[in-house]
């Protein structure tokens, strides 16, 4: 007499390892999932921070360059400096107005609306980036700062104050100012040299003595890690070369 087989309770050995191989799988692609995203949270908070600093920066720039004035200085020896030049120790430094005077300051003694600005890019070792962020590049060397710098006075003194310092973009990798204007020969209007194409230095290495330097454009092209190469044109106001 052949006995029946008693039914199967429970699960086999391998039905077991598939439901863990199956649940391993789910929770790994749920983790990758939830990494992923938190990346690309991380990755558009920085974007967005960064594109906020940026139009910051901008926003100083443009203002400075809209007010430019034909106002010469004089430097710490005494000798003159053009109202706007690259032919210094910082991509750019100019004269421009629209500074306030304080209403607590003596009435007597007003001082000037004008003000001595400069751009530069320094390295996070020097002191001008000390408000800096500090980040390593991606190459793991230390980075560069964006700064705006001005004066306290026009003309400058051996006692004269050093400049006060903003930083407006960390870690910065590179930038440049490019000039487009013309050339002025009052005394002969045929004599007048109008520059086509970007110029790296201004005024005009063109000008003759005796010319007057009137620029229209001022561009500036500088690149930023993650976002790359950035390129933005400022308009001046029209015969800035008028001094003042």
């Amino acid at each position: 007499m052949i006995k029946s087989a008693q039914a199967q309770n429970g699960f086999t050995l391998l039905e077991v390892l598939l439901a863990v191989a199956i649940t391993a799988l789910i929770g790994i692609g749920a983790s990758q999932l939830l990494s992923s995203i938190s990346n690309t949270s991380i990755t558009t908070n920085e974007r967005a921070l960064q594109l906020r600093t940026i139009q910051r920066m901008d926003l100083w720039v443009k203002r400075d360059l809209w007010q430019v004035a034909g106002r010469e200085v004089l430097d710490l020896n005494g000798n003159p400096r053009e109202s706007l030049t690259n032919d210094s120790d910082y991509l750019l430094e100019f004269t421009h107005s629209g500074q306030a005077n304080s209403p607590f300051e003596d009435e007597t003694f007003k001082r000037s609306n004008l003000q001595r600005v400069a751009y530069a890019v320094r390295s996070h070792d020097s002191d001008y980036c000390m408000d800096a962020d500090k980040k390593t590049d991606e190459e793991g060397e230390g980075g560069n700062c964006f700064v705006r710098l001005f004066w306290p006075v026009l003309d400058l003194a051996p006692n004269s104050e050093g400049p006060v310092i903003q930083v407006l973009i960390d870690n910065i990798l590179e930038a440049k100012f490019y000039f487009k204007g013309q050339a002025l020969d009052l005394t002969n209007s045929n004599n007048n040299i109008v520059t086509k194409d970007w110029e790296e230095n201004w005024p005009s290495p063109f000008m003759s003595p005796g010319m007057i330097s009137d620029l229209a454009k001022v561009k500036l092209v500088y690149s930023v890690e993650k976002l790359g190469e950035i390129e933005r044109i400022y308009e001046v106001p029209r015969y800035a070369f008028i001094r003042e």
